[in-house]
């Protein structure tokens, strides 16, 4: 009844210490059944050096793992997100007229209907040629005036609107690391040299130094070489180059210009001749970066329209390649390994889901722990749920690209042709094109990206119904309008309440200082 006693997770970085912490809470709690976990690394880590977004699960995933959120401000850098803004994604244009933002916020209800509906009732009218990002929501005005999303009041992991985080993801490992050790996971610095099979499927993982670690279960967190899964176990990779055509990145951090310089509040995505550029706000620094298809753009080009995305800010650091490849392993869990991280697979990060996905996996295979008769049942189960999970980030991701009306360069005509749609996103478009995303569009409960979500990009490429939305018909114009001037209000009114995110993570990162002395 008990498969596991023993848990070896070969590779470090945030993967592999989330994975640690989430296998010490999941299986380390009965002393009656010790369960040996054990971390391997390679001291030979690289730093990338850049921030990184995350999403709002990761709010819940370390309030469950015991870890305070102020540790995130003292320790890992971090500052807190209220979406993401895309400039330049429609036409190439300027953030004042071709800017949209995808906010974490649910579009308020205002007598009995969405301000979704509300506003396309408006539109239909005459009533207003606002986008819904300034007339349906209250979110982006807290992005527009780089406001925090929490209040100085705010309870840990709570706050009035939903947030997520920017944080340097060398810094939180090194947190998740700490804590884990605290807690009895074991670690081991040394390099893999050879791994043994067996009936079951791996057997032992033989190091450089001649040591020999054995375990019930092995997690491969070791990146893109998926030492475990994809070399010794052979479990082949599914790739979504075909439709997913960045595939090489560029990253370099830049100072601020002054140290109490605004902190924006989203992140920024803009699209550029051949990819996107990212503008991520740490407390101490700006994390940039150039996302970018090698067919169409060759380094030393990616690094030009990097260094003039920057704006002249100072780099903290020399540049940094990296290479990216997405798509998934065809089986995540094949016989006694289980990948996360860039072993498993990898979606582009246009979205901020690489954290969210070993979070998920971890989530589900919690939820299909076996015992030793439905090991195989569990698994197929798994598995098939992560691969849709993937295809559904998947479509989410490339709706940014062929949902675009830029033609400007041969990227652009490549990602916006017709025949890079998969036949289950272009059915979804279709529908899209008579009605709005519904609930039942997407796997509700599994769904990162829900049908708010959907909207939001749609609406900000605008994609919207050809002839309306038929319900927003039967509602009365004056409360559409009622509505609509509720929001302007509660917009106006939230630089009156809520802190400027500089002045909010200040005050939070000096008291958890200030209190970390005192003990």
């Amino acid at each position: 009844m008990v498969p596991y006693r023993s848990v070896l997770i070969v590779g470090g970085g945030t993967a592999g210490w989330l994975a640690a912490l989430h296998f010490q809470h999941l299986l380390g709690r009965n002393p009656e059944i010790p369960v040996q976990i054990t971390l391997l690394e390679s001291a030979d880590i690289g730093t990338i050096g850049v921030g990184e977004a995350t999403v709002p699960t990761l709010k819940t995933t370390l309030q469950q793992l015991g870890i305070s959120e102020i540790q995130l401000f003292t320790e890992a850098d971090a500052t807190l997100k209220n979406g993401i803004r895309f400039v330049g994604w429609r036409e190439g244009g300027s953030a004042q007229v071709d800017g949209y933002d995808h906010p974490f916020e649910t579009p308020p209800t205002f007598e009995g209907h969405s301000t979704i509906l509300h506003w396309l009732n408006a539109r239909q009218h005459g009533l207003t040629r606002q986008s819904f990002g300034d007339a349906g929501g209250v979110q982006t005005a807290l992005m527009e005036l780089g406001l925090s999303p929490k209040l100085f009041q705010s309870a840990e992991y709570d706050a009035p609107f939903n947030y997520a985080y920017h944080l340097d993801a060398q810094k939180l490992a090194i947190l998740l690391r700490r804590v884990a050790t605290e807690r009895g996971v074991t670690h081991i610095i040394g390099e893999v040299r050879q791994t043994s099979l067996g009936e079951m499927g791996i057997s032992a993982v033989h190091l450089a130094d001649g040591q020999t670690l054995e375990a019930d279960l092995y997690v491969d967190c070791t990146g893109f070489s998926s030492v475990l899964l994809g070399k010794a176990l052979g479990v082949p990779w599914e790739s979504y180059a075909e439709t997913l055509l960045c595939d090489r990145a560029v990253a370099c951090p830049i100072d601020y210009a002054s140290p109490q310089a605004p902190v924006r509040s989203f992140t920024t995505s803009t699209a550029q001749e051949s990819g996107w550029t990212w503008e991520i706000d740490l407390q101490s620094r700006r994390g940039t970066g150039y996302v970018y298809s090698s067919a169409h753009c060759s380094d030393d080009e990616a690094l030009s329209i990097l260094r003039r995305q920057q704006a002249g800010g100072r780099p903290l650091a020399e540049p940094r390649w990296l290479p990216m490849r997405t798509g998934h392993r065809a089986r995540m869990w094949e016989k006694n390994c289980l990948a996360l991280g860039l072993s498993s697979g990898f979606i582009e990060p246009l979205e901020s889901t690489g954290i969210y996905l070993v979070e998920f996996a971890m989530q589900l295979f919690g939820d299909f722990l076996p015992t030793d008769a439905g090991m195989d049942r569990a698994r197929a189960r798994y598995n098939r749920l992560m691969n849709e999970h993937y295809d559904h980030l998947h479509d989410f991701i490339l709706l940014h690209y062929v949902l675009s009306g830029r033609r400007d360069t041969a990227f652009w005509r490549d990602c916006t042709a017709g025949a890079r749609i998969p036949l289950r996103l272009q059915a979804k478009l279709d529908q899209w094109h008579e009605m709005l995303p519904h609930v039942t569009d997407v796997p509700r409960k599994l769904a990162l990206f829900g049908e708010n979500s959907f909207f939001y990009i749609l609406s900000g490429l605008g994609y919207l119904p050809e002839r309306g939305s038929a319900l927003a018909s039967y509602i009365d114009p004056k409360s559409s309008k009622r509505a609509l001037l509720q929001i302007t209000r509660l917009r106006d009114g939230v630089q009156d309440r809520f802190p400027p995110l500089r002045d909010y993570v200040s005050r939070i990162r000096a008291s958890g200082v200030m209190r970390h002395f005192a003990l």
